[in-house]
C-alpha cells in the first residue's frame, strides 16, 4: 500500500504484488478499493490484483481539480505505467466503468481484458440532474450522514439492504462516508454528470469484456448494461437477479465466480494466440 502522486493528486494505490497477470480494480463513486476486497482475497493468487482510490475518494487526498472523467482515467494510465504494468485486466464498477470502457476503446495496448459492473455509456440521465445536484448541495454543506437513507437506497438492492445479517457491512461503509471530504465528494459528482456519450466509441473496444448487472439496481438500471452488452463484439453478460447498485458488495461469491471464470477464459484465449 502507498501513495502514488500522479498529475497534481495523491492517490493511494494497493498494490498486491505477485507474478501473475496484473489485475486493476476501479471502484464506484463513494466507495474506495475496498469495495472489490472480496474479490482480491479469492484472485490473489493467481493474479497481481491492484486497487486505486480515486482522487478524493477513500484514502486518497483531496485534490484541488481534476475530478473530471478524462483526467480520472489519465491518472488510471499514469498508475498502470508507474507500476510498470504493460497491459492490465481492467474491472470498473459505475464510476470504475466510465473510466475503464474510455481506457479500453482508446489506449487499448493498456488493457488485457475489461470487465464493466453497474454502469453504463450513455450520458447521466437528465431527470436525474435536478436530484443529484440537490444532494451535492446538502453534502458540501453538512456531509453525507444526514443523506444516509437515500444514499443507500442508490447503492443497494432491497435484499441487501433489509438483510439484518449484513448491518455490520452497511455501517463500515456509512462511516466511511461520514468522513469523506465533501469538497470532494461534490467534485467527483459533478465530474461525472457532464459525461459525453461513449456509447459511439464501444465498437472500437476489442478486448474480451464482461458486462455484470444487477437486476434491483435503481442508479444504473440493468438496461444500460444490455445495451453496452450488444454494442461490444464478443462481450459476456451476467445479471444478477438479487443484486443493486454495489455487486461486489451485496454477491461478493457471485461477481467473484463471474470474474474468476471469465479472467481464466482471457488468458487463455491469449496464450493460444
Amino acid at each position: 500500500m502507498s501513495m502514488m502522486s500522479v498529475h497534481g493528486a495523491d492517490l493511494f494505490v494497493d498494490d498486491g504484488g505477485g507474478d501473475g497477470p496484473p489485475v486493476l480494480f476501479m471502484h464506484g463513486f463513494l466507495f474506495d478499493g475496498r469495495q472489490f476486497q472480496a474479490q482480491v482475497d479469492a484472485l490473489r493468487g493467481d493474479y497481481r490484483c491492484v486497487t486505486i482510490d480515486f482522487r478524493g475518494q477513500g484514502r486518497s487526498r483531496p485534490a484541488r481539480g481534476g475530478y473530471q472523467l478524462e483526467r480520472q482515467a489519465a491518472d488510471v494510465v499514469s498508475v498502470i505505467r508507474r507500476l510498470g504494468l504493460a497491459s492490465v485486466h481492467l474491472v470498473g464498477l459505475s464510476m470504475g466503468g466510465f473510466v475503464g470502457m474510455r481506457l479500453a476503446a482508446r489506449q487499448p495496448e493498456l488493457v488485457r481484458s475489461l470487465t464493466l459492473i453497474n454502469t453504463s455509456a450513455a450520458p447521466h440521465a437528465r431527470l436525474k440532474h435536478p436530484k443529484h445536484a440537490s444532494l451535492a448541495a446538502v453534502a458540501r454543506m453538512v456531509g453525507l450522514s444526514p443523506l444516509t437513507a437515500a444514499v443507500e437506497q442508490e447503492m443497494y438492492g432491497p435484499d441487501f439492504l433489509g438483510d439484518p445479517q449484513r448491518e455490520q457491512e452497511r455501517q463500515v461503509w456509512r462511516a466511511r462516508w461520514a468522513a469523506a471530504d465533501r469538497a470532494s465528494l461534490v467534485r467527483g459528482l459533478l465530474g461525472f454528470l457532464v459525461r459525453p456519450d461513449m456509447r459511439p466509441e464501444l465498437g472500437d473496444i476489442a478486448a474480451p469484456t464482461l458486462v455484470i448487472a444487477g437486476a434491483q439496481d435503481v442508479s444504473l438500471p440493468a438496461h444500460y448494461s444490455r445495451e453496452m452488452h450488444g454494442l461490444i463484439r464478443g462481450s459476456r453478460y451476467v445479471e444478477l437477479a438479487r443484486v443493486g447498485h454495489s455487486s461486489p458488495v451485496e454477491a461478493p461469491e457471485e461477481v467473484t465466480h463471474a470474474l474468476a471464470s471469465f479472467l481464466a477464459d482471457a488468458e487463455s484465449a491469449a496464450r493460444s494466440v
